[in-house]
């Protein structure tokens, strides 16, 4: 399946064989648990998913299952980003923008055969609103008219609530009543859904195909939920989650879960285009160890590794770039002529030993960054030179990003000078950016008054204050963000003569000082989450919970709103990027490094249906395997029709 691993060691081979034989007893004992045959669709993750509950979930492993799982109203073309249809076949936008009706496919169904009908979708965006669900990505739907004044009402209501008998009964019946005579949500009928908002949101087709918009199968979640006496708060036991008991309206249903070691879907019988499915089965497996996941993947017993981190993955990599050396020609010709990557490799010969063709490098629709502690003070009172842009703005041009990315994460990940990924948003043109510059970055300093006043060679202001030893927070339990933070200590101490201490945190505690503003400069990252600038800029508005540096710009804040009113979609992009200038080129509460990579092995000549946009959402319907016996083409699928 996959090439030879050569010229690794003698020991990886021997490995090699060991994995080979503990995936043939494992391979007995699941036989004997569990007789389903191998699925058509095999993969390995490093973490099991921590939640199947759609309105709940945030980790990209759920969010990769729910897409299985659920169906929304729209969804996007995994290869473009462009908003289709989902279980809504058809929808208007009304000219203002505020009011967007979806006519529902009278085909869809629930796996249990039921029909899907409007109110299963009011009753799970009223779960993704209510507070009792916590949902971390409630926020995306705050732009519905009334969206968040009912969450502030209910929240209000349980802060108030006061335990007797029949109390909490009373309290949901009022809050029912309450979500549908204030949120715009309505369904007339079966079949429509009209979503009103209090502003125009254009990418509510991007939201709307998050799944935290995925509807609910209402009679399995009622006999699931009760309301707790003591809080007045609807609880729900995740039972309904279980093979056997939860019900989709997805490609795939669940058939089997067991916790930290494999989920297995199935196709959805009920499905309302079962031409869509390529693979009846998908198995995917946790494995934690990485060198045992590869291990693994070259032994055959997975057509696809979803994240390969693996210490030897640079290895891997430059022998896949040696593959593509070898055959540049041939891949810029049908890259001209329109075919894609994974088709021209898999067209072409075997590669050589010291070559592979199955590790990949996807860019994703994420930038790595570090914050900057723009609060005037620390959280001990302590003066904070980051406070002033001036100083920012010096630690960022003091940054060699390229050979960050060349010599520390040796990815050779893109280097960013501005938040948002370029190239990903259709009609949307980001600013340059700083880049890197020393000799500026010595200029911004003094320019701030940091200097060496005294000759004993270290910065102080006018008042004749040190500039402070700089703490540098990362979290650890990756080599990634150590290694890098070292590298920029190095960086900076050697370009403005200051002094850098780093501190490694456990997650729990980092985010934690995160969140309090214990630190000066800080690790961070983000993804978006859908195709629209706001997903990023976002994080810079003055209070925003992700905005953990204390950044208030009053600027940036009126872009922001200006953005919201603006109906001219290239007007709109046009304020945005002002937005990201001010950002990127002024104000510098972040420093962006690079952009994220996701690292992934498959043998394109024996696993398609992956894709390589940025979003990398991988719809797992399109995943072929030689054991796959859905339609292969289009055309093949066409014809079932």
């Amino acid at each position: 399946m996959a090439s030879a691993v050569a010229p690794y060691t003698r020991s990886v081979r021997l490995a090699i064989g060991l994995i080979l034989l503990l995936g043939t007893l494992l391979a007995a004992v699941i036989a004997a648990e569990d007789r389903r045959p191998r699925a058509e669709v095999v993969f390995a993750q490093v973490a099991d998913c921590y939640t199947l509950d759609p309105q709940r979930m945030t980790y990209m492993q759920d969010l990769r299952l729910a897409r299985g799982l659920f169906e929304g109203l729209l969804r996007t073309d995994p290869d473009t980003g462009a908003i289709e249809p989902g279980v809504a076949r058809s929808w208007t936008v009304s000219d203002d923008g505020l009011e967007w009706r979806f006519q529902l496919d009278p085909r869809a169904r629930w796996s249990d055969g039921s029909p899907v009908v409007a109110e299963d979708f009011r009753s799970g965006l009223r779960r993704a609103l209510l507070p009792d669900t916590a949902a971390d990505y409630s926020g995306l739907l705050m732009a519905i008219a009334g969206a968040p004044e009912f969450f502030t009402w209910r929240s209000e209501q349980l802060a108030a609530f006061k335990p007797s008998e029949g109390a909490a009964e009373r309290a949901w019946a009022e809050a029912e009543t309450q979500f549908r005579s204030a949120v715009g949500i309505e369904c007339p009928d079966e079949r429509e859904v009209i979503i009103r908002l209090s502003r125009p949101v254009p990418y509510l087709g991007n939201l709307l195909a998050f799944p935290v918009a995925s509807p609910v199968h209402r009679p399995t979640l009622e006999r699931f939920t009760s309301l707790d006496p003591e809080s007045g708060r609807r609880v729900e036991d995740p039972g309904w989650m279980q093979p056997g008991t939860m019900v989709s309206n997805g490609p795939y249903q669940l058939a089997r879960r067991r916790y930290k070691r494999d989920i297995r879907l199935e196709r959805n019988p009920h499905f309302r285009d079962p031409t869509q499915i390529a693979s009846e089965s998908i198995e995917a497996v946790v494995v934690e160890d990485p060198s045992t996941a590869v291990l693994a993947f070259v032994a055959g017993e997975f057509d696809w590794l979803t994240d390969v981190s693996a210490g030897y993955r640079t290895e891997m990599l430059e022998q896949q770039q040696a593959d593509r050396t070898r055959h540049a020609g041939t891949l810029a010709a049908a890259a001209a002529s329109g075919v894609d990557l994974d088709t021209a490799l898999a067209s072409l010969p075997p590669p050589a030993d010291d070559e592979r063709r199955d590790i990949h490098a996807l860019s994703t629709f994420g930038t790595d960054f570090y914050h900057f502690n723009c609060n005037d003070r620390l959280p001990d009172g302590g003066l904070n030179p980051f406070a002033d842009p001036r100083v920012r703005r010096a630690f960022a041009l003091a940054c060699d990003k390229r050979m960050l990315v060349e010599r520390v994460t040796r990815l050779a990940e893109p280097v960013a000078d501005s938040f948002i990924p370029p190239g990903v948003i259709p009609g949307y043109e980001g600013p340059a950016g700083l880049g890197f510059d020393p000799e500026r970055a010595r200029l911004e300093l003094a320019e701030a008054g940091w200097i060496d006043r005294d000759g004993d060679g270290r910065l102080e202001n006018a008042a004749g204050e040190p500039f402070p030893v700089v703490d540098l927070l990362y979290s650890t339990g990756s080599s990634r963000y150590r290694d890098l933070s070292l590298a920029l200590r190095s960086m900076w101490q050697e370009a403005l003569g200051v002094e850098i201490e780093c501190r490694g945190q456990e997650q729990r505690f980092y985010k934690e000082d995160l969140r309090r503003g214990r630190f000066m400069i800080g690790r961070g990252g983000w993804y978006g989450d859908y195709l629209d600038p706001t997903t990023f800029l976002d994080l810079c508005r003055t209070g925003d919970g992700n905005n953990v540096r204390g950044y208030s710009s009053e600027r940036v804040d009126a872009l922001l709103i200006a953005a919201e009113a603006e109906r001219d979609p290239q007007r709109r992009f046009e304020i945005l990027a002002e937005c990201e200038r001010i950002v990127c080129e002024e104000d510098l509460p972040i420093l962006p490094l690079c952009r994220f990579v996701t690292i992934v092995m498959y043998d394109p000549a024996e696993f398609t249906g992956l894709t390589r946009h940025a979003m990398l959402d991988h719809r797992l319907e399109r995943l072929r395997t030689p054991r796959s016996t859905g339609p292969a083409t289009q055309a093949d699928a066409e014809a079932e029709r």
